[in-house]
C-alpha cells in the first residue's frame, strides 16, 4: 500500500482535450465535465465527478489549477490551459494534468486497459470522447486558424 504522502501517480502531466458539455473520463470511475464555458471572460466551468455523483466544481482561467484531494490525499491537479473556439463550439485543453491513486478504491497499476491510455493517452482521449478532429496536427492549424475565426464570427 501507498502511504499518503507519497501517492502513486496514475497520469503523469499529459494533456486532455474536452469539448464544451462533453465528459472525459479517468481511473478509478473519476469523471471531468466541462459544463459552461465564457467566451467573454475566458473561463470554465468545471466538475469532478466520482461515480457518476459530483464531488466538486471550480470556474478556471487559463492557468489556474483545479486541485481534489480525498482524506489529506491529493487525487488531482489539473491547469486549464486553453480554449479553442469553432463552429461545432468550444474545446478546452487541460495541461499539465496528474492524477493519483485514491486509497479509498481499487487501482490496479498492471491493467493492459490503463496501461494502453497512459502511454498513448492522444489517441485514446480522441477516441474515448467521440471528437475526431483532437489530431495534434490539426489541432495546430486549428490554433493558427483561430484568430481569424474569432475575428469574423
Amino acid at each position: 500500500m501507498v502511504a499518503a504522502e507519497d501517492p502513486q501517480v496514475i497520469l503523469n502531466g499529459t494533456s486532455v482535450y474536452v469539448k464544451a458539455g462533453e465528459t472525459f473520463d479517468f481511473e478509478q470511475d473519476y469523471s471531468l465535465h466541462v459544463k459552461y464555458v465564457n467566451p467573454e471572460s475566458e473561463r470554465v466551468w468545471v466538475s469532478l465527478s466520482l461515480n457518476g455523483e459530483s464531488v466538486a466544481d471550480s470556474i478556471l482561467g487559463r492557468g489556474e489549477v483545479f486541485t481534489y484531494s480525498s482524506n489529506s490525499s491529493p487525487v488531482f491537479n489539473i491547469t486549464m490551459d486553453r480554449i479553442y473556439y469553432g463552429s461545432s463550439g468550444e474545446l478546452v485543453t487541460f495541461d499539465p494534468v496528474y492524477q493519483y491513486v485514491d486509497q479509498r478504491y481499487p487501482y490496479n497499476p498492471d491493467d493492459e486497459k490503463m496501461q494502453n491510455k497512459v502511454q498513448n493517452t492522444s489517441d485514446n482521449e480522441s477516441q474515448n470522447q467521440r471528437v475526431p478532429f483532437l489530431n495534434p496536427t490539426l489541432l495546430v492549424l486549428f490554433a493558427l486558424l483561430l484568430p481569424y475565426v474569432y475575428e469574423h464570427r
